[in-house]
């Protein structure tokens, strides 16, 4: 499957992967049919070989040329499989699912505004379809159009009313709005449909915690570790709520398990240091502060939390130069330009 290179907002929203049909093409040889069923086994070196011959005897067949850009996606080749995909589209440009899968190979170069409108063509083809406008709703929410990625997430919970992915991607965009009651509503639905939903449990012990209620957080990331023990975000947000009310031990122990499971995880190493400095264990908060940074240099939180950790040491040109990188992460970050102006003024 192609490698998600996408930022997740919450916890899990993304465009779908790379995948084959599960509908068969009517009307194709017995070549081709041969070769999808080992595209749908996910045999991708045998599907491409035998693809790229369809297409050298069927230049002009559009489903082959869009399977194999499909399968080259899947291996990772995006340059060459945007190119088929392309010559897919120039053959029939009415194929929906031509330009999902460009839209997703855009999506995972980080081409968001190109992505945004290949998955837009996609629906307007096959308004019907799931997973077209599960993407679309994704787009919107990567290009910052919130309500718009909200409204598609609500027609693609019509199109199915038993997935529960459209509600887990509402909630997780609801709270990013400050509109913690929906957001909740959403992630509680996605549970109704499956309770063993980890994403939804994770998502909800997260909106809970960013609302102010502890205690509701501790109750749904225990559950999502009940249904996935080895989950590091369900570790690492259990592991930040403990660290809420004063349980340094128990935050440090839970974000160990989180980076267990998940060693470059990032915000388990954040967070780990924090509940470190908190217990006065200074030397080894640092080294926890510089592991999230190497795994996500451009962590505004980390930059941020590093440099208040800086800060209250007396380090204040160490602090500064932190502060300074989180801005040019986020110009916008009030924190980091606060921190500035307040270290100037005494040094």
């Amino acid at each position: 499957m192609m490698p998600r290179k996408l930022m997740t907002l919450i916890t899990v929203i993304a465009a779908s992967t790379i995948a084959a049909p599960a509908f068969a093409e009517e009307g194709q040889s017995a070549d081709f049919n041969k070769a999808d069923a080992l595209y749908k086994k996910l045999k991708l070196k045998e599907a491409e070989a035998a693809f790229r011959e369809i297409v050298r005897k069927e230049p002009d067949n559009a489903r082959a040329h869009q399977r194999l850009g499909a399968i080259l996606g899947a291996m990772g080749e995006e340059d060459t499989a945007i190119l088929e995909t392309k010559q897919s589209i120039k053959l029939d440009p009415k194929y929906f699912l031509s330009h999902i899968i460009l839209g997703q190979l855009y999506a995972n170069q980080g081409k968001m505004d190109q992505a945004l409108e290949e998955f837009k063509t996609a629906v307007s083809l096959k308004p019907t379809s799931l997973r077209a406008t599960l993407d679309l709703g994704f787009a919107y929410a990567q290009n910052g159009k919130l309500d718009e990625a909200i409204a598609t997430y609500k027609k693609a919970a019509e199109i199915d009313s038993k997935d529960p992915r459209p509600h887990i991607n509402m909630g997780v965009l609801m709270a990013q709005q400050n509109k913690f009651q929906d957001a909740i509503k959403a992630e509680e639905e996605a549970i109704r449909l499956d309770g063993q939903c980890v994403e939804a449990h994770v998502n909800l012990g997260n909106i809970y915690g960013e609302s102010g209620n502890p205690e509701r957080a501790i109750d749904s990331f225990r559950e999502a570790i009940r249904i996935a023990p080895n989950h590091p975000n369900a570790h690492s947000g259990l592991g930040w709520m403990l660290s809420k009310q004063g349980d340094w031990k128990g935050a440090q122990a839970e974000q160990r398990k989180a980076l267990k499971y998940q060693p470059n995880f990032s915000p388990a190493h954040r967070r780990l240091a924090q509940a470190l400095a908190e217990s006065g264990n200074n030397t080894e908060a640092t080294k926890e502060f510089l592991e999230a940074l190497k795994w996500s240099p451009k962590d505004v939180t980390a930059r941020v939390e590093y440099a208040q950790f800086l800060e209250k040491q007396g380090k204040k040109a160490d602090a500064i130069t932190e502060y300074k990188k989180a801005l040019e992460i986020n110009p916008n970050s009030k924190i980091a330009q606060e921190g500035i102006n307040k270290l100037s003024k005494t040094q």
